[in-house]
């Protein structure tokens, strides 16, 4: 019983920790109105095959990539496409500042999706290179090459002049 009690604790500590950000990843690529219900199911899945997790590297990295697959589950189940991001974004303040957002948004939107998702795990979610390729599935070196060609292709798009990323 003491395991048992032991387990569930680390359960509660680790959705205590990460459901935010769990919950935000899933707000984003769920179907409309099941993003409460994809976090949940990744917490779920997480727990099923907790004795199957090795160690090797944050528990949220490992959890965005099981709320990824729950996301495309979900979105294969209801037959419909991934969200794309929209044409404006919401803004306040300087008029160009939003002018700005939206051709930013237009130009993640033109990026082929494994490289748009490659940027958001590793700048919006703050994944290593490495945990976005086994996100991805792909190795660290593609998904390097991924997020390189993306920013690549975001500056050429933006029309910014500037130098290579010394570390994607």
């Amino acid at each position: 019983m003491g395991e048992r009690n032991g387990r569930e604790d680390e359960a509660e500590r680790l959705v205590g920790e990460h459901y935010a950000d769990v919950l935000r990843y899933c707000r984003r690529h769920a179907p409309a109105g099941l993003a409460e219900d994809a976090a949940q199911e990744t917490f779920l899945r997480f727990v099923r095959a907790r004795s199957r997790y090795r160690e090797r590297g944050r528990v949220r990295a490992y959890l965005v990539t099981i709320a990824r697959n729950v996301c495309a589950d979900m979105v294969r189940d209801r037959a419909s496409s991934w969200a794309e991001l929209p044409e404006a974004l919401p803004g306040g303040g300087d008029p160009g500042e939003a002018d700005d957002r939206r051709d930013l948004a237009s130009a993640l939107a033109r990026l082929p999706r494994a490289q748009r998702e490659a940027l958001e795990l590793r700048y919006g979610e703050d994944l290593t290179v490495g945990e976005v390729g086994a996100a991805l599935g792909m190795s660290r070196f593609a998904a390097a090459r991924a997020l390189s060609s993306a920013l690549e292709a975001l500056r050429a798009d933006l029309g910014i002049q500037g130098e290579k990323d010394r570390e994607v």
